[in-house]
């Protein structure tokens, strides 16, 4: 059943906020915001008008967004990352993320793995765990689920922190040991190195699942952006590689502002295209395929697939203001039109990267859902 999720913002409006007496923001600040993260401070369309709770948590964000690099700079792009992201005070505010709980903050072991690279005995890739402790009630449960996530980045940078403050949640929340995949990155590795790496960690986990205390039959893959493009991938994988008389392996796959087509792979989606195309796209695409001929590959553009009926059901979360939003859409459209059990959600007035503003009232109730989500999969007796 199609199952579509449109968020309220009861927070859209035009972008005049000087009268706001949480975080006033006149109109040349919101401007230079808007532009910074991708939006049109002058859209009309009730979906694309900015959210300004979202754009005043953004404007209290501890960076300059106009000293971002370009995405298509390896170096400087990763250097940023990893000395603003991952560290300082943007990743101190971005760890004090403020959800309702579903129940008592469980503390939550880390520790980070390597794996091997199947084919050579040189290259690994490395796995951060997630494990939280469990009360004495709790323990006694014979297994638990487990989560395996991929970090965004463009397949050319990020890894495992960017994501830690929702795998920390997800591992607390849902009493589910969460695999954070350190995939190797492009252009060192392009394609398909992170793609095997990615399904590589998730045949890991069902093989480490005794030491974990893990039920095979509850795992899911959550993804973003070029992370979303990956577990889109290992999912169609899988349900093609996997015999159908075997029980699906996957309960749920979460995409997250994916990634679902190589640019030149959908040229009829271009014709009709509707938002600017970001500079960045098609490079940064290219850097992953390293200018592969077979860019219509369903493993490097799902958009291309032809999903079978062992193809786990699928969750895609789409932000409004985004220049992917449209393949989010047609993606689950394809699922839906070869079987699969899909469900949507739109985020209204917010960019791709929708998730800096890790306290922003939408950013929060995403999230609020995505742990509801994964908890009905999980509590439900079959797949």
């Amino acid at each position: 059943m199609a199952s579509v999720a449109v968020q309220e913002s009861p927070n859209a409006g035009r972008v005049v906020t000087t009268n706001d007496q949480h975080h006033p923001l006149d109109p040349l600040e919101a401007q230079i915001f808007c532009k910074a993260v991708g939006m049109n401070p002058n859209a009309t369309h009730e979906f694309e008008i900015p959210d300004i709770n979202f754009l005043q948590e953004i404007a209290r964000l501890p960076v300059n967004f106009t000293k971002i690099p370009n995405g298509t700079d390896v170096r400087l792009m990763r250097r940023w990352i990893d000395e603003v992201f991952l560290r300082g005070p943007l990743a101190e505010y971005r760890a004090r993320i403020n959800i309702k709980r579903r129940r008592p903050i469980t503390k939550v072991d880390v520790q980070d793995v390597s794996v091997l690279c199947s084919g050579t005995s040189r290259e690994s890739f490395g796995i951060r765990v997630y494990n939280p402790r469990l009360v004495e009630r709790e323990s006694k449960i014979h297994s638990r689920p487990a989560v395996l996530m991929f970090h965004g980045g463009g397949w050319i940078h990020g890894n495992p922190l960017g994501d830690e403050n929702i795998s920390t949640i997800f591992a607390s929340e849902l009493c589910a040991v969460v695999f954070s995949v350190d995939y190797r990155l492009a252009p060192e590795y392009p394609f398909p190195a992170p793609l095997d790496d990615c399904c590589q960690a998730l045949e890991w986990v069902i093989q480490k699942a005794p030491d974990y205390g893990i039920d095979t039959d509850r795992i899911a893959l959550w993804g973003a952006s070029a992370g979303g493009n990956l577990a889109a991938a290992v999912a169609l994988k899988l349900s093609q590689t996997r015999p159908l008389t075997e029980d699906r392996p996957l309960r749920l796959v979460s995409l997250v502002v994916p990634v679902t087509a190589h640019p030149k792979a959908q040229a009829l989606f271009e014709e009709q295209r509707v938002v600017k195309k970001s500079q960045s796209e098609e490079a940064i695409t290219e850097l992953y395929t390293a200018n592969s001929s077979d860019i219509c590959h369903p493993l490097i553009s799902p958009l291309m697939a032809h999903p079978n009926p062992q193809h786990p059901a699928t969750h895609i979360t789409v932000a409004a203001c985004d220049y992917l939003m449209a393949q989010g859409l047609a993606y689950a459209q394809l699922l839906r039109s070869f079987g699969v059990e899909v469900t949507e959600d739109i985020l209204p007035g917010v960019p791709h990267g929708f998730t800096f503003a890790v306290n922003a009232e939408v950013t929060k109730a995403w999230l609020e859902r995505q742990v509801d989500l994964f908890a009905a999969v999980f509590e439900s007796r079959s797949a």
